[in-house]
Protein backbone atom coordinates (compact mmCIF):
# COMPACT_ATOMS: atom_id res chain seq x y z
CA UNK A 1 0.00 0.00 0.00
CA UNK A 2 1.35 3.43 -0.92
CA UNK A 3 2.46 5.71 1.89
CA UNK A 4 2.43 8.78 -0.34
CA UNK A 5 0.32 11.67 0.97
CA UNK A 6 -2.90 12.51 -0.86
CA UNK A 7 -3.48 15.80 0.93
CA UNK A 8 -1.48 18.27 3.02
CA UNK A 9 -0.66 17.04 6.53
CA UNK A 10 -3.03 18.18 9.26
CA UNK A 11 -2.22 19.44 12.71
CA UNK A 12 -0.18 22.32 13.92
CA UNK A 13 1.97 24.24 11.48
CA UNK A 14 5.61 23.94 12.55
CA UNK A 15 7.37 27.19 13.38
CA UNK A 16 10.52 26.02 11.57
CA UNK A 17 10.90 24.58 8.07
CA UNK A 18 12.17 21.01 8.15
CA UNK A 19 13.55 20.16 4.67
CA UNK A 20 13.90 16.44 5.30
CA UNK A 21 10.30 16.12 6.43
CA UNK A 22 8.81 18.22 3.65
CA UNK A 23 11.00 17.56 0.59
CA UNK A 24 11.27 13.80 1.01
CA UNK A 25 7.50 13.68 1.54
CA UNK A 26 6.32 15.60 -1.51
CA UNK A 27 8.81 15.00 -4.30
CA UNK A 28 7.98 11.29 -4.68
CA UNK A 29 4.31 12.26 -4.97
CA UNK A 30 5.01 14.78 -7.74
CA UNK A 31 7.14 12.24 -9.57
CA UNK A 32 4.71 9.33 -9.21
CA UNK A 33 1.84 11.39 -10.58
CA UNK A 34 3.86 12.40 -13.61
CA UNK A 35 3.68 16.14 -12.98
CA UNK A 36 7.07 16.66 -14.64
CA UNK A 37 6.56 14.43 -17.66
CA UNK A 38 6.32 16.04 -21.06
CA UNK A 39 3.59 14.98 -23.48
CA UNK A 40 4.51 15.48 -27.15
CA UNK A 41 0.84 15.75 -28.16
CA UNK A 42 -0.26 18.00 -25.31
CA UNK A 43 -1.62 21.44 -26.04
CA UNK A 44 0.43 24.51 -25.36
CA UNK A 45 3.47 26.09 -26.89
CA UNK A 46 6.57 23.91 -26.42
CA UNK A 47 9.25 25.03 -23.97
CA UNK A 48 12.25 22.78 -23.38
CA UNK A 49 15.60 22.87 -21.63
CA UNK A 50 18.36 20.27 -21.87
CA UNK A 51 20.20 20.31 -18.58
CA UNK A 52 23.92 21.09 -18.89
CA UNK A 53 24.86 17.57 -17.79
CA UNK A 54 26.95 17.51 -14.60
CA UNK A 55 30.19 15.53 -14.79
CA UNK A 56 30.15 12.20 -12.97
CA UNK A 57 33.14 13.25 -10.88
CA UNK A 58 31.53 12.77 -7.49
CA UNK A 59 28.70 15.06 -6.47
CA UNK A 60 27.14 18.43 -7.25
CA UNK A 61 28.63 21.69 -5.97
CA UNK A 62 27.10 25.08 -5.16
CA UNK A 63 27.37 26.19 -8.78
CA UNK A 64 25.19 23.28 -9.87
CA UNK A 65 22.65 24.14 -7.17
CA UNK A 66 22.41 27.74 -8.37
CA UNK A 67 22.32 26.89 -12.08
CA UNK A 68 19.71 24.17 -11.76
CA UNK A 69 17.55 26.25 -9.45
CA UNK A 70 17.41 28.96 -12.11
CA UNK A 71 16.46 26.38 -14.74
CA UNK A 72 13.80 24.97 -12.44
CA UNK A 73 12.33 28.43 -11.88
CA UNK A 74 12.00 28.94 -15.65
CA UNK A 75 10.51 25.49 -16.26
CA UNK A 76 7.98 25.77 -13.44
CA UNK A 77 6.98 29.28 -14.51
CA UNK A 78 6.40 28.16 -18.11
CA UNK A 79 4.50 25.08 -16.92
CA UNK A 80 2.14 27.26 -14.85
CA UNK A 81 1.73 29.60 -17.82
CA UNK A 82 0.34 26.75 -19.90
CA UNK A 83 3.42 25.83 -21.91
CA UNK A 84 4.08 22.20 -22.82
CA UNK A 85 7.35 21.99 -20.91
CA UNK A 86 10.21 19.53 -21.07
CA UNK A 87 13.33 19.59 -18.90
CA UNK A 88 15.68 16.81 -20.02
CA UNK A 89 18.05 15.60 -17.27
CA UNK A 90 21.32 13.73 -17.67
CA UNK A 91 24.95 13.35 -16.73
CA UNK A 92 28.24 13.63 -18.61
CA UNK A 93 31.05 11.08 -18.74
CA UNK A 94 33.68 13.80 -18.00
CA UNK A 95 36.37 11.78 -19.81
CA UNK A 96 39.77 12.86 -18.49
CA UNK A 97 38.38 14.08 -15.16
CA UNK A 98 37.04 10.62 -14.32
CA UNK A 99 40.26 9.06 -15.58
CA UNK A 100 42.13 11.17 -13.00
CA UNK A 101 39.84 10.02 -10.20
CA UNK A 102 40.29 6.36 -11.11
CA UNK A 103 44.06 6.70 -11.35
CA UNK A 104 44.16 8.29 -7.89
CA UNK A 105 42.03 5.49 -6.48
CA UNK A 106 44.32 2.89 -8.00
CA UNK A 107 47.42 4.71 -6.78
CA UNK A 108 46.03 4.59 -3.23
CA UNK A 109 45.77 0.81 -3.69
CA UNK A 110 49.30 0.60 -5.08
CA UNK A 111 48.05 -0.27 -8.56
CA UNK A 112 47.96 1.20 -12.06
CA UNK A 113 45.47 0.89 -14.90
CA UNK A 114 47.98 -1.38 -16.63
CA UNK A 115 47.76 -3.75 -13.66
CA UNK A 116 44.00 -4.03 -14.17
CA UNK A 117 44.01 -4.29 -17.93
CA UNK A 118 41.56 -2.68 -20.32
CA UNK A 119 38.42 -4.68 -19.51
CA UNK A 120 38.67 -4.50 -15.72
CA UNK A 121 39.58 -0.82 -15.91
CA UNK A 122 36.47 -0.10 -18.00
CA UNK A 123 34.36 -2.11 -15.55
CA UNK A 124 35.68 0.08 -12.76
CA UNK A 125 34.93 3.22 -14.77
CA UNK A 126 31.32 2.15 -15.35
CA UNK A 127 30.92 1.26 -11.69
CA UNK A 128 32.13 4.74 -10.75
CA UNK A 129 29.71 6.26 -13.25
CA UNK A 130 26.79 4.43 -11.64
CA UNK A 131 27.83 5.54 -8.16
CA UNK A 132 28.52 9.17 -9.00
CA UNK A 133 25.64 9.48 -11.46
CA UNK A 134 23.26 8.04 -8.88
CA UNK A 135 24.44 10.55 -6.30
CA UNK A 136 23.93 13.43 -8.73
CA UNK A 137 20.39 12.34 -9.63
CA UNK A 138 19.48 12.01 -5.94
CA UNK A 139 20.87 15.48 -5.28
CA UNK A 140 18.90 17.00 -8.17
CA UNK A 141 15.73 15.42 -6.84
CA UNK A 142 16.44 16.75 -3.34
CA UNK A 143 16.81 20.18 -4.92
CA UNK A 144 13.28 19.71 -6.25
CA UNK A 145 14.33 19.79 -9.90
CA UNK A 146 11.19 19.23 -11.98
CA UNK A 147 12.92 17.17 -14.66
CA UNK A 148 11.25 14.53 -16.81
CA UNK A 149 13.19 11.59 -15.38
CA UNK A 150 11.73 9.20 -17.95
CA UNK A 151 14.01 10.94 -20.45
CA UNK A 152 17.21 10.85 -18.39
CA UNK A 153 20.32 10.43 -20.54
CA UNK A 154 24.05 9.78 -20.17
CA UNK A 155 26.40 11.27 -22.77
CA UNK A 156 27.79 7.83 -23.65
CA UNK A 157 24.41 6.20 -24.16
CA UNK A 158 24.42 4.26 -27.47
CA UNK A 159 21.81 6.52 -29.05
CA UNK A 160 23.63 9.72 -28.16
CA UNK A 161 26.95 8.30 -29.34
CA UNK A 162 25.42 7.38 -32.69
CA UNK A 163 23.91 10.84 -32.98
CA UNK A 164 27.27 12.50 -32.37
CA UNK A 165 28.93 10.38 -35.05
CA UNK A 166 26.09 11.02 -37.47
CA UNK A 167 26.20 14.80 -36.96
CA UNK A 168 29.98 14.85 -37.29
CA UNK A 169 29.87 12.97 -40.60
CA UNK A 170 27.13 15.23 -41.93
CA UNK A 171 29.05 18.37 -40.99
CA UNK A 172 32.16 16.92 -42.63
CA UNK A 173 30.26 16.08 -45.80
CA UNK A 174 28.89 19.63 -45.89
CA UNK A 175 32.38 21.10 -45.56
CA UNK A 176 31.64 22.65 -42.17
CA UNK A 177 34.40 20.69 -40.41
CA UNK A 178 37.99 20.85 -41.57
CA UNK A 179 41.37 19.58 -40.45
CA UNK A 180 44.32 21.92 -40.13
CA UNK A 181 47.46 22.63 -38.16
CA UNK A 182 46.90 24.49 -34.91
CA UNK A 183 48.51 24.98 -31.52
CA UNK A 184 46.79 22.94 -28.80
CA UNK A 185 47.37 22.37 -25.09
CA UNK A 186 49.40 19.18 -24.80
CA UNK A 187 50.47 17.39 -21.62
CA UNK A 188 53.70 15.37 -22.08
CA UNK A 189 52.97 13.37 -18.91
CA UNK A 190 49.40 12.41 -19.75
CA UNK A 191 50.07 12.24 -23.49
CA UNK A 192 46.81 13.97 -24.29
CA UNK A 193 45.36 17.23 -25.52
CA UNK A 194 43.62 19.45 -22.98
CA UNK A 195 40.86 21.93 -23.70
CA UNK A 196 41.48 25.52 -22.62
CA UNK A 197 39.09 25.09 -19.70
CA UNK A 198 41.14 22.14 -18.40
CA UNK A 199 44.35 24.16 -18.24
CA UNK A 200 45.07 25.62 -14.82
CA UNK A 201 47.13 28.76 -14.29
CA UNK A 202 49.87 28.93 -11.68
CA UNK A 203 51.94 31.95 -10.74
CA UNK A 204 55.60 30.96 -11.05
CA UNK A 205 58.96 32.65 -10.78
CA UNK A 206 61.08 32.55 -13.90
CA UNK A 207 64.04 34.20 -15.59
CA UNK A 208 63.44 36.78 -18.30
CA UNK A 209 66.45 36.26 -20.52
CA UNK A 210 67.52 39.08 -22.85
CA UNK A 211 69.20 37.58 -25.92
CA UNK A 212 71.07 39.39 -28.67
CA UNK A 213 69.62 38.80 -32.13
CA UNK A 214 72.02 40.61 -34.41
CA UNK A 215 71.01 44.30 -34.43
CA UNK A 216 68.32 43.87 -31.74
CA UNK A 217 67.93 42.42 -28.26
CA UNK A 218 64.77 40.74 -27.01
CA UNK A 219 63.57 39.02 -23.86
CA UNK A 220 62.04 35.58 -23.39
CA UNK A 221 61.19 33.15 -20.59
CA UNK A 222 61.58 30.18 -22.96
CA UNK A 223 65.08 30.43 -24.43
CA UNK A 224 64.99 26.76 -25.47
CA UNK A 225 62.43 27.66 -28.14
CA UNK A 226 65.05 29.86 -29.79
CA UNK A 227 65.98 26.71 -31.68
CA UNK A 228 62.59 26.91 -33.42
CA UNK A 229 62.61 30.63 -34.23
CA UNK A 230 61.81 31.59 -37.80
CA UNK A 231 61.02 35.26 -37.35
CA UNK A 232 61.14 38.43 -35.27
CA UNK A 233 58.10 40.68 -34.84
CA UNK A 234 57.70 44.36 -34.00
CA UNK A 235 54.70 46.66 -33.82
CA UNK A 236 53.89 48.37 -37.15
CA UNK A 237 54.05 51.83 -35.54
CA UNK A 238 57.28 51.27 -33.62
CA UNK A 239 59.71 53.66 -35.30
CA UNK A 240 62.72 52.10 -33.55
CA UNK A 241 62.57 49.02 -35.73
CA UNK A 242 60.74 50.22 -38.84
CA UNK A 243 63.94 50.04 -40.91
CA UNK A 244 64.25 46.30 -40.18
CA UNK A 245 60.75 45.23 -41.25
CA UNK A 246 60.88 42.92 -44.26
CA UNK A 247 64.53 42.03 -43.83
CA UNK A 248 65.81 38.50 -43.31
CA UNK A 249 68.54 38.60 -40.71
CA UNK A 250 71.30 36.08 -40.22
CA UNK A 251 71.80 36.18 -36.46
CA UNK A 252 74.35 34.27 -34.37
CA UNK A 253 73.04 31.32 -32.36
CA UNK A 254 74.37 28.30 -30.49
CA UNK A 255 75.06 26.38 -33.71
CA UNK A 256 76.32 28.98 -36.15
CA UNK A 257 73.62 31.33 -37.43
CA UNK A 258 69.88 31.19 -37.97
CA UNK A 259 67.72 33.06 -40.48
CA UNK A 260 64.83 35.11 -39.10
CA UNK A 261 62.53 37.38 -41.05
CA UNK A 262 61.41 40.62 -39.38
CA UNK A 263 57.66 41.24 -39.63
CA UNK A 264 55.36 43.99 -38.37
CA UNK A 265 52.31 42.75 -36.47
CA UNK A 266 49.66 44.35 -34.25
CA UNK A 267 49.99 41.50 -31.75
CA UNK A 268 53.29 42.92 -30.49
CA UNK A 269 53.21 45.19 -27.42
CA UNK A 270 55.87 47.85 -28.09
CA UNK A 271 56.04 48.69 -24.38
CA UNK A 272 56.83 45.15 -23.23
CA UNK A 273 60.49 44.22 -22.96
CA UNK A 274 62.41 45.76 -25.81
CA UNK A 275 59.40 45.87 -28.14
CA UNK A 276 60.76 42.96 -30.19
CA UNK A 277 59.56 39.39 -29.84
CA UNK A 278 60.97 36.23 -31.31
CA UNK A 279 58.47 34.20 -33.33
CA UNK A 280 58.38 30.44 -32.80
CA UNK A 281 55.29 29.36 -34.78
CA UNK A 282 55.56 25.74 -33.70
CA UNK A 283 55.45 26.31 -29.96
CA UNK A 284 53.28 29.30 -29.05
CA UNK A 285 49.69 30.14 -30.02
CA UNK A 286 50.37 33.85 -30.54
CA UNK A 287 53.50 33.08 -32.54
CA UNK A 288 51.55 30.53 -34.57
CA UNK A 289 49.00 33.15 -35.59
CA UNK A 290 51.73 35.68 -36.39
CA UNK A 291 53.55 33.05 -38.43
CA UNK A 292 50.41 32.17 -40.34
CA UNK A 293 49.68 35.81 -41.14
CA UNK A 294 53.21 36.34 -42.45
CA UNK A 295 53.89 32.90 -43.96
CA UNK A 296 56.73 32.06 -41.60
CA UNK A 297 57.92 28.43 -41.64
CA UNK A 298 57.27 26.14 -38.67
CA UNK A 299 60.03 24.25 -36.90
CA UNK A 300 59.09 21.68 -34.27
CA UNK A 301 61.90 21.44 -31.74
CA UNK A 302 59.96 19.99 -28.77
CA UNK A 303 58.29 16.60 -29.14
CA UNK A 304 55.17 15.05 -27.65
CA UNK A 305 57.30 13.62 -24.85
CA UNK A 306 58.51 17.06 -23.77
CA UNK A 307 62.00 16.40 -25.09
CA UNK A 308 63.91 18.21 -27.77
CA UNK A 309 63.58 16.76 -31.27
CA UNK A 310 66.22 16.12 -33.92
CA UNK A 311 65.59 19.64 -35.23
CA UNK A 312 67.15 20.91 -32.00
CA UNK A 313 70.56 19.67 -33.15
CA UNK A 314 72.96 18.77 -30.36
CA UNK A 315 70.21 19.38 -27.79
CA UNK A 316 68.09 16.55 -29.20
CA UNK A 317 66.83 14.18 -26.51
CA UNK A 318 67.13 16.67 -23.65
CA UNK A 319 64.12 17.44 -21.51
CA UNK A 320 62.89 20.92 -22.41
CA UNK A 321 63.68 22.32 -18.96
CA UNK A 322 67.18 20.85 -18.99
CA UNK A 323 67.65 22.28 -22.48
CA UNK A 324 66.59 25.69 -21.16
CA UNK A 325 69.43 25.67 -18.65
CA UNK A 326 71.94 24.30 -21.14
CA UNK A 327 71.14 26.79 -23.88
CA UNK A 328 71.38 29.76 -21.51
CA UNK A 329 74.84 28.56 -20.46
CA UNK A 330 75.88 28.17 -24.10
CA UNK A 331 74.51 31.58 -25.09
CA UNK A 332 76.39 33.15 -22.18
CA UNK A 333 79.60 31.52 -23.36
CA UNK A 334 79.04 33.05 -26.80
CA UNK A 335 78.38 36.50 -25.33
CA UNK A 336 74.80 36.50 -26.62
CA UNK A 337 73.10 37.08 -23.26
CA UNK A 338 72.73 40.77 -22.44
CA UNK A 339 71.10 40.34 -19.04
CA UNK A 340 68.73 38.13 -17.02
CA UNK A 341 65.95 39.55 -14.86
CA UNK A 342 63.58 37.85 -12.38
CA UNK A 343 60.07 37.53 -13.77
CA UNK A 344 56.81 36.23 -12.31
CA UNK A 345 54.05 35.11 -14.61
CA UNK A 346 51.07 32.77 -14.98
CA UNK A 347 51.99 29.40 -16.47
CA UNK A 348 49.48 26.99 -17.92
CA UNK A 349 49.68 23.55 -16.30
CA UNK A 350 47.80 20.29 -16.62
CA UNK A 351 45.33 19.81 -13.76
CA UNK A 352 46.01 16.07 -13.86
CA UNK A 353 49.76 16.10 -13.39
Amino acid sequence: MSTLPTSPPTGEIPDRYDPSAVEERWYPLWESRGYFRADPVAKGKPFSIVIPPPNVTGSLHWGHALNNTLQDVLVRMKRMDGFNTLWVPGTDHAAIAVHVILERQLAAEGKTKEDLGRERYLERAWKWKEESGGTIVRQLKRLGASCDWTRERFTMDPGLSRAVREVFVRLWDEGLIYRDDYIVNWCPSCQTVLSDIEVEREERDAEFVYIKYGPVTLGTVRPETKLGDTGLAVHPKDKRYKHLVGQTLEVPSVDGTISVRVVADEAVDPDFGTGVIKVTPGHDPVDFEIGRRHNLPIRTVIGFDGKMTAEAGRYAGLDRFECRKRIVEDLKALGLIERIEPYRHAVGVCYRS
